[in-house]
């Protein structure tokens, strides 16, 4: 007797170091970026609210993670994934400016003009 167990199919695109943690489900969607538009606006909505809201309890691959994200697998449209991973990282560094406290005190002409 032959036992057959149902599984959701799931493409071998890892190289190595992926989370087998909670993380996995947040991953797999990471893994879609390249072919699947919504997976790529979740992306850039996480990116853009990294730092306006508290992920602390998710269960998410962190922006600090993204570059060895996307070397660590293998993609369909590697130049799009590329593409796409570095420009959430972009909104995410120019986030974290944004969200500096502001200093206390008179504003220098170095704090007005944007540089």
């Amino acid at each position: 007797m032959t036992a057959v167990a149902h599984a959701p199919l799931r493409l071998v695109t890892c190289r190595q170091g992926c989370p087998a943690d909670s993380r996995r489900a947040h991953h797999d969607r990471l893994l879609r970026v390249d072919r699947d538009p919504d997976a790529l606006l979740e992306l850039v909505e996480l990116a853009v609210t990294w730092h306006e809201l508290d992920y602390s309890h998710e269960t998410l691959v962190p922006p600090s993670e993204w570059s060895g994200f996307v070397e660590r697998h293998d993609w369909e449209r590697p130049d799009r994934a590329g593409a796409a991973f570095m420009l959430a990282l972009d909104i995410v560094h120019r986030g974290a400016h944004r969200a500096r406290p502001a200093r206390s005190g008179p504003a220098t002409m170095f704090d007005v003009v944007p540089g």
